[in-house]
């Protein structure tokens, strides 16, 4: 049995979470944690305690961490000195901050990656292979539409997905066109653009579901791994 700690339990996506890993036959969540002023501190969700951050922290084999910013970044500190494998579906990390994490990973295990849905990460994946078969003969375009809360443009999956782009020419040549409209979940949508025909391929998210239905698949890869730094490219890569 996986056991798992959830970070930002309480939160949209950690609720989610959690009813997608209490689906699950090979896992446990043994608590969920807040920040301590949290009003939740104390209580229960389904039956998994809520606890402070920053206190000590029972047995696990595996921390999921939907928190961000510095929180996020101590999180990653915390598990490099236990050597536990952290999944962290984050963005907004600076330069500095990816060089620390970066460096932390000679410690442990961490899969980091801003959206953890199975089509994204197929999609990723998608991407790597068409851009290497075109070269530098169809020209990249990638676009992407989200809510009007969601306040980075590009989103940190947009960027991602631009990472995938392979090409002869450094960087990439590729447009990333962002809008935010309305209450969208989420869409990306790259073109392949040639001279006479191109190649679409779209990911549309049509609940936040689609983004915690990857996390189990994400812990059985992360909890097996030795330490360094992954991604779901590496996780999706794998036969």
């Amino acid at each position: 049995m996986i056991r798992v700690i959830l970070f930002g339990a309480v939160g949209r996506m950690g609720k989610l979470v959690i009813e997608e890993l209490q689906e699950q036959v090979d896992m446990t969540i043994v608590a969920g944690v807040e920040h301590p002023e949290h009003d939740s501190i104390g209580t229960s969700i389904n039956d998994i305690p809520i606890i402070a951050d920053g206190k000590e922290l029972p047995e696990a084999d595996v921390w999921v961490d939907f928190s961000f910013g510095e929180p996020a970044l101590e999180h990653i500190r915390r598990a490099s000195e236990l050597g536990m494998p952290i999944v962290m579906p984050a963005t907004g990390f600076d330069d500095k901050a990816i060089r620390e994490i970066d460096k932390l990973s000679v410690s442990c295990p961490i899969l980091m990656t801003p959206n953890l849905s199975t089509g994204i990460g197929v999609m990723e994946r998608l991407i790597g292979d068409a851009s290497r078969l075109f070269g530098n003969d169809f020209d990249p375009v990638l676009s992407e539409i989200h809510h009007t809360a969601k306040r980075d443009a590009p989103s940190g999956t947009a960027l991602r997905l631009a990472q995938q782009v392979i090409t002869d020419v450094e960087p990439p040549p590729i447009q990333i066109v962002s809008q935010r409209a309305g209450g969208a979940v989420g869409e990306h949508q790259i073109r392949f653009v040639g001279k006479d025909e191109e190649l679409v391929i779209t990911h549309r998210a049509w609940s936040r579901r689609a983004f915690s239905r990857g996390v189990p698949r994400a812990i059985r890869f992360i909890v097996e791994k030795e330490s360094g730094m992954y991604s779901t490219t590496d996780m999706y890569g794998e036969d």
